[in-house]
């Protein structure tokens, strides 16, 4: 009988051992309450708030998920020796994004038609996708100074004030937003084939800073032509009249031109800016309550 009480122990051991080394250096946490042995993690049947439990606050929760997502999502695997819970093991994987849903910071989140996600921050600060949206978040939700980035559809964030003097920024292909504190939204719209990048902001200031390098290259010409234009005169092939009104039209195109060239505008509530990544537009007002395409009907 001995023998037999031995042998059962010995079992034991050597299976807990062999769990420890497979989980070993890995995220590892423990709790109580599950019984199956996959779920979603801390998962689709928690209904108390997820920042309650201390460690994670630097994780991204959806709060709310309308049509289909996609991302790297957290799932949870828990290791049951003889009915003991030994070890929970965490993990992410690509697959459906759902409410409570963890993803995880630096990957692409993927919003379907006619579809929409909002992530909550432990700090309280909201980030909402809307349809058709291709969005790399921060690498961290505790680190969002690291560079976010939108490629196609349209994203509004409500940030809580970085304290550093920090920026959380989105790039898009054609121009960058910089902000530390605020309300705003970013989308990638198409106007007659051509795609541009329109912030509004709702909330705070917002810094749009422009990607591309504008009409460097007309500037370049215009500079050229004045050149020519003294040389012709120098020459006596143009007459001092001609010379002062050739002169003053191309001063009035390089100054213009070199305004287009600006490399950034800070755009204040109510107001939105549109750039094609050559030039970036000046501020125009927008009706901050009718523009709501973020709001959350749950």
């Amino acid at each position: 009988m001995k023998t037999i009480y031995l042998s059962i122990l010995l079992v034991l051991f050597i299976t807990s051992t062999d769990v420890y080394s497979q989980t070993n250096g890995r995220n590892i946490s423990y709790s109580a309450g599950h019984d199956s042995l996959l779920f979603d993690g801390e998962s689709n049947a928690r209904t108390e708030t997820f920042y309650s439990i201390s460690g994670n606050d630097c994780e991204f929760r959806v709060t709310y998920v309308k049509g289909t997502a996609t991302g790297k999502i957290k799932k949870m695997q828990i290791f049951d020796v003889c009915g003991v819970r030994k070890d929970t093991i965490y993990e992410y994987v690509n697959g459906a994004i759902e409410k409570y849903s963890v993803i995880k910071g630096g990957e692409m989140v993927k919003i379907g038609p006619e579809s929409k996600v909002k992530i909550e921050l432990s700090d309280g600060s909201e980030i909402v996708l809307g349809p058709n949206t291709n969005y790399t978040l921060p690498t961290s939700a505790c680190d969002l100074m690291s560079n976010s980035s939108l490629v196609m559809g349209s994203l509004w964030v409500k940030l809580k004030k970085l304290i550093g003097g920090g920026k959380f920024e989105v790039s898009c292909e054609r121009a960058v937003v910089g902000v530390r504190g605020t309300e705003f939204s970013v989308e990638i719209i198409e106007e007659n084939g051509i795609k541009n990048d329109v912030t509004k902001v709702y909330e705070g200031s917002v810094e749009v800073k422009l990607v591309g390098t504008g009409n460097i290259n007309s500037i370049d010409e215009a500079a050229k032509e004045l050149d020519k234009l003294q040389e012709d005169y120098n020459n006596g092939k143009v007459t001092m009249e001609e010379y002062m009104k050739k002169t003053q039209e191309y001063l009035a195109v390089m100054q213009g031109k070199a305004v287009d060239m600006r490399k950034s505008v800070m755009v204040e509530p109510g107001y939105l800016v549109k750039t094609d990544g050559k030039v970036l537009g000046d501020p125009v007002q927008f009706n901050t309550s009718e523009d709501t395409w973020f709001k959350i009907n749950e």
